[in-house]
């Protein structure tokens, strides 16, 4: 972003948060694991352990049931960040985009990393 500004091209940043869409359809995605996860030879296994493959599954499922449905709130920003007089550097789109991530990033690597 900064980089360009000398160019005379300006840019805004668009961070959504989680949307459903099929990037992040729990079933497909859990099913491409498990098929990858077989095919790993039997001592990766071992060493990531059975609920490596059960937490990644959880974690995914949880994180399609919190995303939202409303594609439009990065649809918005996208229109604002183009059609603006006054463009905004950065756009937060979806709750926990503002809620979690935004704050998160204001945080030191280490506190965001535990959380």
């Amino acid at each position: 972003r900064r980089e360009l500004r000398p160019f005379g091209v300006q840019v805004s940043i668009i961070e959504p948060g989680g949307f459903r869409t099929g990037m992040i359809d729990s079933a497909p995605l859990v099913r491409s694991f498990l098929r990858l996860w077989e095919r790993l030879p039997a001592e990766a296994q071992a060493a990531y352990g059975r609920h490596y493959l059960d937490k990644y599954a959880k974690s995914t499922t949880l994180m399609h049931r919190l995303s939202s449905s409303r594609l439009s709130h990065v649809t918005d920003a996208m229109a604002h960040a183009l059609l603006s007089r006054c463009p905004r550097s950065r756009y937060a789109a979806g709750w926990d985009a503002r809620l979690i991530f935004l704050p998160l990033s204001y945080c030191p690597a280490w506190l965001s990393d535990t959380i």
